[in-house]
């Protein structure tokens, strides 16, 4: 132990002088190499993706339950195995990340330790116990404006996120420098590491999915419909047309770039038809730029008719069941205009939640992720960091804008509800208003009720404005910056043409449009 401590302290002193941030003859800049990916790049990139994602949205969401949470019963928190499971594997990948510097530091390879193998280690020691403590934070609280079917989108997608940046090694496997080959103690040692950290993180994924801590899945069964095996089906098709969607997303601009690059060079001008057919054809899948009116978001907006009958159905029927379960005294005092306002709206918000998820904020966030590791795969780590910053600065904008915008939302709701009251329960108590001579009365009461109704609706309109006003502010900075720099290498010969001038605006445009309802999704 002691021989260990000093060949540590050995190497930690020689790289305090000599360290380097990438192993020799490999730079950062040094993407492909040998028909792969560089250690020193991957990590880097898949670690900061990761660890920022979470430090950013998992600070907002912690926020929120801070603000807006409401303590949850230790009686009624579920007591689970799987949960400690859940919590002992968050904590073994930060274990796993500091055994394999301290082996890169003593008996690896040459024993020196790198920059980006320290900041692998500082990242991956911060945000897997962060994520713990957001994990406890979702099993204690509640959210009132969140159904408790599981954990939320941040802690889901960071460990999407996690598990996919494990899987992303394998396009490594046939290249000498990684360590599939098992030529040596380091390779059998790197060999065995990445196995344990790739089953901790698909338990963490999988758990995650199971949610053992989370109380209460009340709406689980509405959203997947169980005894339907033609209509589960449906959901499956409808996955694989939504996948399908992404890939097609990407490769619109970059045939758009080829069709303008075929007839932008003077010297070797081409006719290339078959280039606008394929173009044409990816367009005609997409349809409108952004997929609205494509063939495959009409197929699965088809599809999933069915499927959003089957929760209206479920739901509308329990809520009615719901109610006549309700005791007498309630029933006598009910006003059953407010009931059934609240009832329609609920009804269709539940309808709705799955449809936004599945086929709105996680298609956003992927077609995100993709093309930020497009444009630094392709152009520049510049370009990836630009649509990065602004897609971050985008969200977070719209998710505390949104927030504040939440109580204007819930007021302008309930003079709604109180306005319909008024106006149905006065019908229905149509003999009562006419025997004392209350009309007049009610007109005014109801008259009242439209007014601030209408105030409460102005508030929460001039908000919206205000939040489209800074999204607009954010999305031009961001397009403003990566079109200068586009147009400046173009016009330098830095390696990028007229085509990749236009596939950046109109990926990014292309990218952009969905996000203007990200703020109506997440509300």
């Amino acid at each position: 132990m002691y021989n260990l401590f000093n060949r540590l302290t050995l190497s930690i002193n020689m790289d305090a002088k000599i360290m380097s941030y990438c192993p020799p003859n490999i730079t950062f800049n040094d993407i492909w190499v040998d028909h792969g990916v560089s250690k020193c790049f991957m990590d880097t990139i898949c670690t900061a993706v990761v660890s920022l994602y979470l430090i950013v949205f998992g600070s907002i969401q912690l926020w929120m339950y801070r603000k807006y949470g409401t303590e949850i019963d230790e009686n009624t928190l579920p007591k689970s195995k799987l949960y400690n499971l859940q919590k002992f594997v968050l904590y073994f990948v930060p274990f796993l990340s500091l055994l394999r510097i301290i082996l890169q530091a003593t008996i690896m390879d040459d024993g020196m330790v790198y920059g980006y193998m320290i900041l692998m280690t500082v990242s991956t020691v911060i945000i897997y116990p962060y994520s713990v403590y957001i994990l406890k934070v979702e099993r204690h609280k509640l959210l009132p404006s969140v159904p408790p079917h599981g954990h939320g989108l941040v802690l889901l997608g960071f460990w999407t996120l996690a598990f996919v940046g494990e899987n992303i090694v394998f396009i490594n496997i046939g290249k000498l420098e990684w360590w599939f080959h098992l030529n040596s103690l380091t390779d059998q040692i790197e060999m065995a590491l990445f196995v344990l950290r790739y089953v901790s993180n698909l338990l963490i994924f999988a758990l995650g999915l199971r949610a053992p801590g989370i109380a209460g899945r009340v709406l689980a069964p509405f959203l997947w419909p169980k005894s339907d095996f033609l209509l589960q089906l449906r959901v499956i098709f409808c996955f694989m047309l939504l996948i399908a969607g992404r890939a097609i997303n990407l490769y619109v601009p970059i045939y758009n770039k080829m069709i303008v690059d075929s007839v932008a060079s003077i010297t070797n001008i081409q006719f290339r038809w078959d280039l606008v057919l394929i173009y044409v054809a990816f367009k005609f899948l997409q349809g409108g730029g952004t997929g609205g009116m494509g063939l495959l978001n009409n197929l699965r907006s088809f599809l999933w008719i069915r499927i959003q009958q089957y929760t209206t159905r479920e739901v509308e029927v329990e809520l009615f069941r719901h109610l006549h379960g309700l005791s007498l005294r309630w029933h006598l005092g009910r006003k059953t205009g407010e009931v059934l306002r609240v009832m329609d709206r609920g009804t269709d918000s539940i309808d709705n939640l799955l449809n936004y998820i599945l086929f709105s904020i996680v298609p956003t966030i992927v077609d995100i992720l993709v093309a930020v590791l497009f444009f630094v795969s392709v152009f520049n780590k510049w370009f990836g960091l630009i649509v990065l910053t602004t897609m971050v600065f985008y969200i977070a904008a719209t998710i505390l804008v949104t927030e504040w915008r939440t109580k204007f939302q819930r007021r302008m709701n309930l003079a709604d509800n109180a306005q319909k009251a008024r106006s149905v329960d006065s019908l229905l108590n149509f003999e009562t208003v006419k025997y004392y001579g209350a009309r007049s009365l009610r007109g005014r009461v109801l008259r009242e009720a439209i007014l601030d109704y209408q105030v409460q609706e102005w508030k929460s309109m001039v908000t919206l404005n205000i939040l489209n006003t800074l999204q607009n502010v954010i999305v031009s900075a961001g397009l403003l910056s990566g079109s200068l720099l586009c147009l400046h290498m173009v016009v330098t010969h830095q390696g990028l043409t007229v085509g990749d001038y236009v596939l950046f605006a109109s990926y990014i445009t292309q990218l952009y449009v969905p996000l203007n309802w990200f703020g109506t999704y997440y509300r």
